[in-house]
């Protein structure tokens, strides 16, 4: 079984869908800063070393290993990465 069938697999059981979607924002924000180090071509290093944190800050966030961080920490990747953070709130879709 592959990746993708098995995460179908999964995502089938309500119980656990229910859950993933509470983390999807925090997956979403982890996938966004990954693809733009990847699109760059930096590591994680040289990022931590332009935005002024520890390189385990980069791993700890990319690997959602100690929640959320900052909104300034986030910045300060963002800056980084030559990118722009952007958040908003977004109403809930009803059904």
């Amino acid at each position: 079984m592959n990746y993708r069938a098995h995460r179908k697999e999964l995502l089938s059981n309500k119980a656990v869908r229910r859950e993933y979607d509470k983390l999807l924002p925090e997956y979403e924000l982890v996938r966004s800063i990954i693809a733009q180090r990847v699109r760059k071509k930096m590591s994680q290093k040289e990022i931590a070393v332009r935005a002024g944190v520890p390189q385990s800050t980069i791993a700890r966030i990319e690997n959602l290993t100690h929640g959320l961080p900052k909104l300034t920490t986030l910045k300060k990747i963002a800056d980084a990465l030559d990118s722009t953070l952007i958040i908003k709130l977004q109403a809930k879709k009803s059904g």
